[in-house]
């Protein structure tokens, strides 16, 4: 897209941007692009495993991400590597096998459609990053971190019993940090962005309910 139309669409966006509230935003001081952040957690329920196997599915982004139009993984890419991780439930660090990927991603909204690479990192089974690879792309930094807590509830308010089999639920935490390399991308995207972060939680719960079922109340 040429910066004339691009500059026509701002123009139609700004009174859709004005006062509504975006991403919390780092100052990116003189020449610098500001680096603008998102979060939300909440409770799935579902099994850990379940919930991590959705998000890890990047091939299938395209069939339930909001706003993501293609999405390839190439599995050429795949590494393993043993390494020492720390999830912040456990007393001590584990060793687990991590494993990382290379990915490409197509987010649209018009007039916005870009693509992008990125390296996918699973630990599982709590977490999964994504890092946009830096140079001749449209961010000069975004990073994705999906975090994954197992959930002990009881429902008489009492300590769980550890005899009696609870409903599986997982505390499902999502952030993003994302930094543009053009002033103009960071106009047109803004809105892109937040639409696509906010209406993330409920994409991902509604393709867990999609391929595991919607769960039976206990």
């Amino acid at each position: 897209m040429n910066s004339t139309v691009l500059r026509r669409h701002l123009a139609q966006f700004s009174a859709q941007l004005a006062g509504r509230r975006g991403f919390l935003a780092m100052p990116g001081g003189m020449g610098r692009p500001r680096i603008q952040t998102f979060r939300e957690s909440q409770e799935f329920p579902y099994t850990r495993k379940q919930v991590f196997e959705v998000v890890a599915d990047v091939d299938r982004y395209s069939e339930f991400v909001p706003m993501c139009t293609n999405s390839t993984v190439f599995h050429s890419s795949w590494r393993t590597e043993n390494v020492v991780s720390r999830e912040p439930v456990l007393p001590h660090p584990t060793t687990i096998d991590q494993r990382s990927v290379q990915a490409e991603l197509a987010v649209g909204y018009p007039p916005f459609r870009e693509r992008y690479m990125s390296n996918v990192v699973l630990e599982q089974p709590w977490r999964i990053t994504a890092t946009a690879v830096p140079g001749g792309g449209i961010f000069t930094h975004m990073c994705t971190i999906w975090e994954f807590a197992e959930v002990v509830a009881s429902t008489t308010g009492l300590p769980a019993n550890p005899f009696v089999q609870q409903a599986a639920r997982t505390k499902v935490s999502f952030s993003i940090e994302y930094a543009f390399a053009s002033p103009l991308h960071a106009q047109a995207a803004s809105l892109v962005f937040d639409k696509m972060a906010r209406s993330n939680m409920a994409a991902y719960l509604a393709r867990c309910q999609q391929l595991y079922g919607t769960p039976v109340r206990q």
